[in-house]
């Protein structure tokens, strides 16, 4: 493995398949990419490579006319930025992104077969710091959120753990799951059991993962995971009510926690200043804005993971 430097790669496409509906596991072989760990991302160009050798493109325009309109980039829906990925999963040579289609971005991506290539920019971000050994660490992922999840589960090694996956239905869940319970291939291979929700109840707990967290944190769920005198800490990833759902039970537990924040990210490198989130000030009278007892810090660069003390939402 590379070095720990973010840099900008050719992906060559090793697998794209869809994992439930409008859910796809996409799996990029790049040679030399840098050290990842769990909760970084990268951005993915979502649209063809254009080379240096792409002819420059000339045309008369008639001030208070309509502009010439040429193939690439006016004429076709393409997504002109790159679009941010959290990694679901890191082998030597081999990338795992889970995406949902949403858009023409995401469309792109899913219609790309085995052996294309895309370029990527990477590894981005900060990380989530890993457990104690007495400490049992909980990971709850929604949707999309979901990914980051899998990775970190991939990192816990020997340390205990719970996983908690939710979504609207069983059929937008990216997972494999098994006929026993709590038995979810992405997770029980790590040794982790999970508890399943689902807001229409089609499959595990009926109701908001969040819902599920607090029962389960409270004793009042009937979940056979021994947890004797480990100190819980939570993880999660999705959207931003549920992490701040989540970000209020554990601050009313006092049980510590870090959440990866989502953001819209047009350049995942500080320099376009659109993913700004509002966090507390360790000391008020510092810079920025001194005398604020908050401030705002990007979440491509000062994040994606903060903690829920840190974060005003």
């Amino acid at each position: 493995m590379a070095g720990t430097g973010k840099n900008q790669f050719i992906a060559e496409v090793a697998a794209n398949h869809p994992l439930c509906r409008d859910h796809y596991r996409l799996v990029l072989r790049v040679d030399r990419f840098p050290r990842t760990r769990p909760g970084q991302f990268i951005q993915i160009g979502c649209s063809e490579i254009r080379t240096g050798d792409d002819p420059l493109l000339e045309y008369d325009w008639v001030p208070g006319g309509a502009a010439e309109r040429h193939e690439y980039d006016l004429a076709s829906r393409n997504a002109l930025l790159r679009r941010p990925f959290s990694l679901a999963g890191r082998r030597e040579h081999e990338l795992d992104i889970i995406h949902r289609v949403i858009g023409v971005g995401t469309s792109y991506l899913a219609d790309l077969k085995a052996g294309d290539q895309v370029s990527i920019l990477g590894p981005l971000g900060n990380t989530f710091t890993l457990p104690e050994l007495d400490q049992l660490a909980i990971l709850v992922g929604g949707g999309v959120g979901i990914p980051p999840m899998i990775y970190l589960a991939s990192e816990l090694g020997r340390r205990r753990a719970v996983a908690f996956a939710g979504a609207l239905c069983r059929d937008l869940l990216p997972l494999t799951i098994a006929d026993a319970p709590y038995q979810v291939g992405e997770f029980f291979e790590h040794g982790i059991p999970t508890i399943l929700s689902t807001d229409d109840g089609s499959i595990g707990f009926r109701g908001f993962i969040t819902q599920a967290l607090e029962e389960f944190l409270d004793n009042r769920l009937a979940v056979d995971i021994p947890r004797g005198d480990l100190r819980p800490i939570i993880y999660t990833c999705g959207p931003e009510p549920m992490m701040k759902r989540v970000a209020e039970i554990a601050l009313q537990r006092k049980i510590p926690c870090q959440i990866a924040v989502e953001r819209a990210m047009a350049c995942g490198m500080g320099t376009c200043q659109s993913c700004c989130i509002r966090v507390k000030k360790p000391d008020p009278a510092q810079p920025p804005l001194p005398g604020k007892e908050w401030c705002y810090r990007l979440a491509c660069t000062d994040g994606p993971i903060f903690t829920a003390a840190q974060l005003l939402w």
